[in-house]
């Protein structure tokens, strides 16, 4: 049904459109004071009056004036909505504004029960968009009777709560505040069966064991130092004063972070303006106290400047790893207190919707079947130890296994356990924890799905949307090859597994589902191997041509180098003899490769062994080449410029370096993966 629009002469409806869209808002309020009937006028093709552009633009002294007009009078003009349903309450809940949610409230306090189109309160705008300063204040005039209360917290259209929007959207903060205003919330379900805790087991990102951070920044982030959510159900604003630290590098670098245009404050750091319109009221002692975090900081800032990185990325790498940290902790407490106060975890309980009687269990009769977070069976959904084990949440699936070590049965709708699904999405955190709980029991291994596919079938199946965290064709088959092997050895010898529903053993599975990726890899290995067989060949060809030739020439009575008893002499000798061996050894194991057979077996370590040693005996000789320049260089000009030129080898050896440094990890992942099972040693990985 279009929306209907009040009587107001064209000309004064032009007049309002345009200082609207201009932003003259100063006029708009004097066009407001002078035509009521302009109260209720939309002005945009979403339906929005001019008092929702004000708010969405957060003119909070313009919404004042404009509110104070329209109360004089006709209040009816705050509640209407636009074409979704939003009232101006919506948009400034939306925005987060504190300031004005208590302008509008005060003027219409029923506006806090409306809903959108979509059924949504003011309250849950402000927690699905994280917004706390509107959320708080939102809660503190909403009903006290507890029904209602509750009302204000859910959306009918499909029974999803605050808390499940917040943890969805990953405001971790605001959900741990939830939890302890909204106790019951916890055990709330959606109409798919969902809890809150189903939700957070699918943010696999949100906890530390779906980080796949490098080395440095593994380093780093433990010595970031992220304090506990604490609340105070009494005093929901207590939660602001709970992580007032100073940040003595952001403090160092705030200059050079505000000509970038950004502010270097913590996000969670009250200190900073907010929509209140207040500053924060922190004594100055506590401001200015330095906490363990900030010497860590401290100390991480100048260990950055002395690897160059400048004070830009400083800032922002640490500000990145500490809002990372902070995900990553926070969320573990969420997910302990959902684990202490749910009581269905160990239930089947229904969703908001009527969906009847549940239907009779179907399974074998030899089945123990365990209901750790399911919901009614009408809804198809896992349980969250299925769901948790699926992601990699290795934290869910512990805390779930050490209170209920029967969930260890639980299956879904497909008959897969946690060990199946851990196998077939690739998450060997979750693996690697069912092994350390010595939980790989027979009865658990000889499980199979529907489809007659064990543990071991669904390991040999590759995924393209589920690559491994290294980079090259060949490599990827490789660790195919290692995930396939780490799942037969985890199963006990004895053990039998029987051919799935197709006939196929878990080897023929694999086989034919590595078709593609196997020639993949073999074209990505011969292009690579030509490649760089051809650099090979030239240091070769370069590397003979210096070995042969004697800077400064010979004595002519005795054949003898004119710069016998110089120590350059000596380096350019022997840096030519290295890299004149070392390109001829990679340029060998570049054409071993290119006359390989390409088998399946041959990309678990033959190939890979002989690209390693050739990447490696060709980084070599280039090193081994720019030696032998700079030192035969050195001879002619030792006595003119041998000062001046140092830095101008530096400057030629520089990009050489800063590419190995670059490529190191990479080069350390592949030599491990290549004589290790990167699984058996889990360190970065899922």
């Amino acid at each position: 049904m279009a929306l209907s629009m009040p009587r107001i002469e064209s000309e004064d409806f032009n007049n309002l459109f345009n200082m609207t869209m201009r932003g003259k808002w100063e006029e708009v309020v004097k066009i407001y004071e002078r035509d009521p009937s302009a109260h209720k006028v939309r002005v945009t093709k979403t339906g929005g009056t001019a008092l929702h552009v004000a708010v969405t633009e957060d003119k909070e002294e313009i919404v004042s004036k404009l509110v104070e007009v329209i109360s004089k009078y006709d209040k009816e003009a705050l509640k209407v909505p636009n074409q979704s349903g939003y009232t101006p309450l919506h948009h400034a809940a939306s925005n987060g504004s504190r300031t004005m949610c208590k302008c509008i409230a005060e003027a219409y306090p029923s506006l806090v029960d409306a809903r959108t189109k979509n059924t949504e309160t003011p309250l849950f705008i402000a927690a699905l968009h994280g917004k706390r300063g509107a959320f708080f204040y939102l809660h503190s005039i909403c009903s006290p009777n507890s029904n209602l209360r509750y009302s204000y917290t859910r959306r009918p259209q499909d029974g999803t709560t605050i808390l499940h929007a917040a943890i969805d959207r990953e405001y971790f903060h605001l959900a741990y505040q939830i939890i302890y205003l909204y106790e019951d919330l916890v055990d709330s379900v959606n109409e798919n069966g969902l809890t809150p805790l189903h939700i957070l087991a699918t943010k696999s990102s949100a906890f530390k064991s779906g980080s796949n951070a490098g080395l440095w920044k593994r380093l780093i982030y433990e010595c970031i130092i992220v304090k506990k959510l604490k609340a105070d159900p009494s005093n929901p604003q207590s939660h602001e004063s709970e992580d007032r630290e100073i940040n003595i590098v952001e403090k160092l670098f705030s200059s050079a972070n505000e000509q970038e245009g950004s502010s270097a404050t913590d996000v969670e750091n009250p200190a900073r303006k907010d929509h209140t319109g207040s500053q924060s009221t922190t004594p100055s002692a506590e401001r200015n106290r330095i906490s363990q975090a900030d010497y860590g900081n401290f100390l991480l800032g100048f260990l950055l400047i002395i690897l160059g990185m400048g004070s830009k990325r400083i800032v922002r790498s640490l500000q990145e790893l500490k809002e990372l940290k902070k995900k990553h902790k926070w969320s573990f407490q969420v997910m302990n207190e959902l684990f202490d106060r749910s009581k269905i975890i160990y239930k089947h309980v229904h969703s908001g919707a009527d969906r009847g009687e549940l239907p009779p269990l179907q399974e074998e009769e030899s089945d123990l079947i365990a209901t750790v977070g399911m919901v009614d069976q009408g809804l198809k959904t896992e349980s969250i130890v299925l769901i948790a084990a699926k992601n990699g949440v290795s934290e869910i699936v512990e805390r779930i296994l050490n209170e209920y070590p029967v969930a260890i049965q639980d299956r879904n709708e497909e008959r897969k356990n946690i060990l199946v699904l851990a196998a077939e999405n690739r998450q060997a955190s979750v693996y690697n924890l069912l092994i350390s709980k010595d939980m790989l029991r027979e009865s658990i291994i000889r499980k199979v799905d529907r489809n007659q596919n064990s543990v071991l079938h669904v390991a040999a199946v590759y995924s393209k949307d589920k690559p491994w965290p290294i980079p090259g064709v060949a490599f990827q088959m490789q660790w195919e090859i290692k995930w396939f092997q780490f799942v037969k050895a985890s199963i006990p010898p004895g053990i039998s597994l029987r051919p799935n529903s197709k006939n196929e053993t878990p080897e023929e599975v694999f086989s034919r589902t590595h078709e593609d990726l196997v020639n993949q890899g073999r074209e990505w290995l011969i292009k690579t191997s030509e490649s760089c067989s051809v650099v090979a060949a030239l240091i070769a060809g370069v590397g003979f041509a210096t070995s042969a030739a004697i800077p400064g020439g010979t004595l002519g009575d005795t054949g003898k180098p004119v710069f016998e008893n110089a120590a350059a002499f000596d380096v350019f000798s022997i840096s030519s003899l290295i890299a004149l061996c070392f390109s001829v050894t990679a340029l060998v194991m570049f054409l071993a490769i290119l006359s390989s057979r390409f088998q399946e077996k041959d990309f678990d370590k033959d190939l890979p062994g002989k690209l390693l040693l050739g990447l490696s005996s060709l980084f070599v000789s280039i090193g081994a080449m720019l030696v032998s320049f700079c030192a035969g260089h050195f001879l002619m000009v030792e006595d003119k410029f041998k000062y001046a030129a140092f830095p101008v080898y530096a400057i030629t050896c520089l990009p050489a370096s800063i590419f190995a440094a670059a490529q190191f990890p990479l080069y350390f992942d592949l030599v491990q993966s290549t004589f290790k099972n990167p699984f058996d040693h889990l360190h970065r990985y899922k």
